[in-house]
């Protein structure tokens, strides 16, 4: 028995953009495990608060959860992305690395 349901999985799919940086021209930059950057990036449906798991000189490579928990990553232009502090996403990895002191990376 199969636990996906295929109508909705391929509504997933046709819905998704398959659109992401051509990595031939454009190098890639990782931050270090859990300690990425919080960004604001306006997508079309509206701004998420996410982190940045990867970037180009043009594009930033997002992660972040919907409302149900679900986890999303999507490659968007460097313009529709705005870093922000941890403090001011309206979500916060609880995995976060935090220094000797008790101060989490920014």
């Amino acid at each position: 028995m199969s636990k996906v349901d295929p109508s909705s999985a391929r509504r997933l799919i046709d819905t998704t953009p398959r659109w992401h940086p051509d990595f031939e021209r454009y190098l890639v930059t990782r931050a270090p495990y859990m300690r990425e950057p919080y960004v604001r990036a306006q997508l079309e449906a509206g701004p998420v608060n996410a982190k940045a798991i990867g970037w180009t000189r043009e594009h930033v490579h997002t992660k972040w959860p919907d409302a149900d928990f679900q986890v999303h990553t999507r490659w968007v232009p460097a313009s529709w992305v705005k870093r922000i502090s941890r403090e001011k996403s309206s979500w916060q990895d609880p995995y976060d690395v935090h220094d000797k002191a008790g101060a989490r990376w920014q």
